[in-house]
């Protein structure tokens, strides 16, 4: 008995000192494994040649969870109190917006007579690598009203994305992409800023608010009313199958990627609402590019631009992106203030018309993932404009005349205009409006604590001309002026 008794003593004994010597072992691996991650997050110096920028929106697989807090954090917290003190002339409205809203109100009107060969005009005339539209367009309005009536000869699934979207042929040899309405125009979409379908009135919102801009880099977009019976009888194979009755309802589920028939869109009878985009003639070549601002669209994943604050001086070590060789990192800039206004954090690609055409820009091409939720501004959206400090003029100058409220009521009169020649609902609530006049605000302050921060301690700044890229712009008549500004000593100056 006292032999079995002492035997299991010494088995426990055993047990209990194996076991102490796995969780020495344990724990000295796991230190060991902590010290290197934390050795990890340590900031690496990478010689030039070797950075790679196509790899700069590439996931950054140490934690950097904090230090994207931090940097967001910092930064709205500047920004709010820069719109504390903004002077008092961004919250005073400025009339003259009224002669550019006039104008274009006198662009929407159509013509008594209408040319034979009018889709020549924005098949051949208008598009071109710097603008879609002409600053001066008296066809439009005409043009804009055959897109809402022509009859569709042909539909089929659309060749691109991820998501349902019809490709019509319509009369007079013009094709165009049909985004189906999925959303009322009050739903709120929470969740991540590229959360949800596609919103089909934030198209058409879009196509306007870059004419109010200056930036008619925006395909032509109506709203537009489908006959689903009609689209039936000139259905291709593949979307004919795909289409079905659901009680009174027609249905159609596609084929994209996501597609699915557990995932159809349904018209109010055969009736179904969309946005209409005008395809963009062939001659133009478009080519997609990887943004550099590209979100990772993973949680607690992080791109290289949300962790690094210098992140715009390894883009403009790029020759692509360089102030001196081309407009395009402006461009990408005047993009990011249009997508902020916009609430659209899904930017991840853009297009450029690269046949023979010098310095082409950036188009605004797919903007339905904007209007999602009117409370929240995700000033993320904007990093590449205070990360960079750099903006046209011309786009400056033109932010400015909306000061004050006056780009919900222009927008609000331009968008008025399209719901009643086409007898629908209101495309854009006030809430949307409102939130685009206070994204503003934020937008001026941004540009202020640009200058601020650039600001020599004595007041009086020492600018290196060198860091200014002064030219022409396209247009022929303006000028490119980047903000940020160096500052040199004083003995530098000659």
């Amino acid at each position: 008995m006292i032999g079995r008794r002492c035997a299991l003593f010494a088995l426990g004994t055993l047990l209990i000192l194996v076991l102490g010597v796995n969780i020495y072992f344990i724990r000295t691996i796991v230190e060991s494994s902590s010290q290197k991650t934390y050795s990890k997050d340590l900031p690496v110096s990478v010689p030039k040649a070797k950075q790679d920028l196509s790899t700069s929106s590439q996931p950054i697989e140490r934690n950097s969870q904090l230090r994207s807090r931090s940097i967001a954090k910092n930064m709205n917290e500047r920004i709010k109190e820069e719109i504390r003190t903004l002077p008092s002339k961004y919250f005073k409205q400025n009339t003259s917006y009224s002669l550019v809203l006039e104008r274009l109100m006198t662009e929407l009107k159509i013509m008594p007579s209408v040319r034979g060969d009018i889709w020549n005009i924005p098949n051949n005339n208008w598009p071109d690598a710097h603008q879609l539209i002409p600053p001066a367009a008296p066809e439009l309005g005409t043009i804009l009203k055959i897109l809402r009536q022509s009859r569709v000869i042909r539909a089929d699934n659309a060749p691109l994305g991820t998501q349902l979207k019809l490709m019509l042929n319509l009369e007079n040899g013009v094709r165009a992409l049909f985004k189906p309405q999925w959303y009322s125009r009050d739903a709120v979409i929470r969740g991540p800023v590229y959360y949800g379908k596609d919103r089909h009135n934030a198209e058409i919102v879009a196509f306007h608010l870059s004419s109010l801009l200056a930036l008619r880099r925006v395909p032509l977009t109506v709203i537009r009313k489908l006959d689903l019976k009609e689209i039936r009888n000139c259905a291709t194979p593949a979307l004919y199958t795909t289409m079905y009755q659901e009680g009174n309802d027609t249905c159609l589920y596609g084929v994209c990627h996501y597609c699915s028939p557990a995932d159809p869109v349904c018209g109010t009878g055969d009736i179904l609402e969309g946005a209409l985009i005008f395809w963009l003639p062939r001659y133009l070549r478009l080519v997609k590019h990887r943004h550099p601002w590209q979100r990772t669209y993973k949680k607690n994943k992080f791109a290289t631009w949300e962790v690094d604050e210098a992140y715009c001086d390894k883009v403009k070590d790029s020759k692509a992106y360089s102030p001196q060789s081309s407009s395009r990192l402006l461009d990408l800039i005047d993009t990011a203030i249009f997508d902020f206004l916009m609430d659209n954090g899904d930017r991840h690609h853009y297009e450029l018309a690269q046949n023979n055409f010098h310095n082409p820009a950036v188009l605004l091409i797919d903007n339905g993932k904007s209007l999602g939720n009117p409370d929240v501004d995700h000033l993320d959206i904007l990093a590449p404009l205070y990360q960079c400090c750099m903006i046209h003029k011309t786009t400056w100058d033109r932010l400015r005349l909306f000061s004050g409220g006056s780009l919900s009521v222009a927008l609000s009169k331009l968008v008025t205009y399209e719901t009643e020649m086409s007898d629908v609902p209101p495309l854009i609530t006030k809430a949307h409006l409102s939130a685009m006049d206070r994204r503003l605000l934020t937008v001026y302050a941004v540009v202020e604590n640009c200058l601020s921060r650039k600001k020599h301690p004595d007041g009086v700044p020492f600018v290196n001309i060198n860091s200014f890229f002064v030219g022409n712009d396209f247009s022929g008549d303006t000028m490119i002026i980047v903000i940020k500004v160096q500052y040199i000593n004083e003995c530098e100056v000659k």
